[in-house]
C-alpha cells in the first residue's frame, strides 16, 4: 500500500523526468495526480459506504479486470487519454496488488482479499497509522518525498509564480 502523497510523487517524478527528455509533453499534471489517486478515490469512500464490511479499502478499482476495462474505455474514447490510463494502471504496481490476488483477479477469484476492517474513518485512519508505521512502506514514502523535493526543484514549484503556472496550466516550467 501507498499513501496518497506517494502516488503523486512518483507520478510526477516519472513525468517531469519523461518531458525534461521531450516525452509526454501533453500530460497534465493535475490530470497525472487525478490519475494516480482515481482507483483509491472511488475504493475510499465504497469502503466505507456500500462495501463497509468487505475488510479491505483497496476494492473493485484496484483489480486487473477494472483497470483493462478502464484503459480500452479511454483510449477508444480518446487517444489522448492513454498515458492517464496507463499512471491509473501504475496504482497497481505501487501499490503491490500481486500480494493480494484475490483483489487483483476479482471477479474470477469470488472475492476481495480481507485484511481488517476499515468501513468507518477512525477505522480507515487506524489502518493507515499502522500502514506508515512498517519500516518498508516508510521507505518509500521517504524516497517519495525526495522525488517530489527533486519535482519541485526541476519545474520550478518552490516558487510562486511555478505553483500558479501549474495550478493555471498544469504545466510547469521545466528546467
Amino acid at each position: 500500500s501507498m499513501l496518497p502523497l506517494g502516488h503523486v510523487a512518483y507520478t510526477w517524478a516519472a513525468l517531469t523526468w519523461l518531458q525534461s527528455r521531450g516525452k509526454a509533453q501533453n500530460v497534465d499534471y493535475r490530470g497525472a495526480a487525478l490519475a494516480a489517486l482515481a482507483p483509491d478515490l472511488v475504493d475510499k469512500p465504497l469502503s466505507l459506504t456500500l462495501l463497509s464490511d468487505s475488510g479491505t479499502s483497496q476494492g473493485v478499482s484496484h483489480t486487473l479486470l477494472a483497470q483493462a476495462a478502464l484503459t480500452v474505455i479511454l483510449a477508444r474514447l480518446k487517444a489522448e487519454w492513454l498515458p492517464y490510463a496507463l499512471i491509473i494502471n501504475s496504482h497497481l504496481v505501487a501499490d503491490q496488488m500481486w500480494k493480494y490476488p484475490r483483489t487483483l483477479f476479482f471477479p474470477l477469484s469470488g472475492g476481495l482479499d480481507s485484511w481488517k476492517f476499515m468501513g468507518t474513518p477512525a477505522a480507515m485512519l487506524d489502518a493507515y497509522v499502522e500502514i506508515i508505521k512498517r519500516p518498508a512502506i516508510a521507505a518509500v514514502e521517504l524516497v517519495g518525498l525526495a522525488l517530489l523535493t527533486w519535482v519541485a526543484y526541476k519545474t520550478r514549484l518552490h516558487r510562486k509564480s511555478g505553483v500558479k503556472r501549474l495550478l493555471v496550466t498544469g504545466k510547469p516550467e521545466l528546467r
